[in-house]
């Protein structure tokens, strides 16, 4: 029993995302290589032939079950997790926004691919960030996360500090909202989770790589780059 007790204890990342070296469930070269893979990403292009790239970058295959990646309001975090991490539920975590249990496993082993390297990756909810999936229940920086900016049909791709990785505006075909599910609707309410978050650094941080998007900045900017802290001891 007494063991039970301190696995539970050891699943908690509560120092993820506020402490530098709290997330320690991050598969780190994997997600090296899903944000080296984000900044090859054409934004300017339709946006099924974007959106399969993106669900590409992250190492996931394009497949029945990662068809609502990056594809609604929510869905919109690569989440790259260490072997071990890839089984975690939030009932540990407690997301707020998000079911009880929430046990992604056996989605993320099937979709995964290899060739990014060790660990697993998954396209989590970023609702309640930065206190999100990847964050608390898995204990990982997101590789990258896709921003609608204020909500528009102008699309970011940034790493966890803000950087802007790729940039630009995706085309829909024929009746295809951008994204598919939910069009205008749902770029506008991903955008109100991340200027309505309680944390004022990060929503900071997102609004300002927003702004060098707008302003005609280079699409990858260390504007915002990890100086050891990884400008992580924020606000609540």
């Amino acid at each position: 029993m007494l063991t039970a007790v301190i696995a539970t204890a050891l699943a908690v990342y509560n120092d993820c995302p506020d402490q530098p070296d709290g997330c320690g469930g991050t598969a780190v070269a994997r997600s090296q290589e899903a944000m080296a893979r984000a900044r090859a990403v054409d934004l300017n292009r339709s946006w099924k032939l974007v959106r399969d790239d993106i669900v590409r970058a992250c190492g996931l295959r394009v497949q029945q079950s990662t068809t609502h990646c990056f594809n609604d309001w929510n869905h919109v975090d690569c989440c790259t997790m260490e072997s071990a991490s890839t089984h975690r539920t939030n009932q540990e975590s407690r997301v707020a926004g998000m079911h009880a249990v929430n046990f992604l496993g056996t989605h993320i082993v099937d979709a995964s691919v290899t060739d990014l390297g060790s660990g697993g990756s998954w396209c989590t909810c970023h609702i309640s960030s930065p206190e999100d999936v990847c964050h608390r229940q898995f204990g990982s920086r997101t590789a990258f996360k896709l921003v609608w900016c204020s909500g528009s049909g102008v699309a970011a791709l940034l790493d966890d500090y803000g950087n802007v990785l790729s940039s630009g505006k995706p085309i829909g075909s024929g009746s295809s909202g951008v994204p598919t599910y939910g069009g205008a609707g749902a770029r506008q309410q991903s955008w109100h989770v991340l200027s309505a978050s309680r944390n004022h650094t990060w929503a900071g941080r997102w609004l300002s790589a927003c702004d060098r998007v707008s302003s005609g900045s280079s699409a990858y900017s260390d504007s915002i780059a990890d100086d050891g802290t990884g400008g992580l001891h924020d606000e609540l």
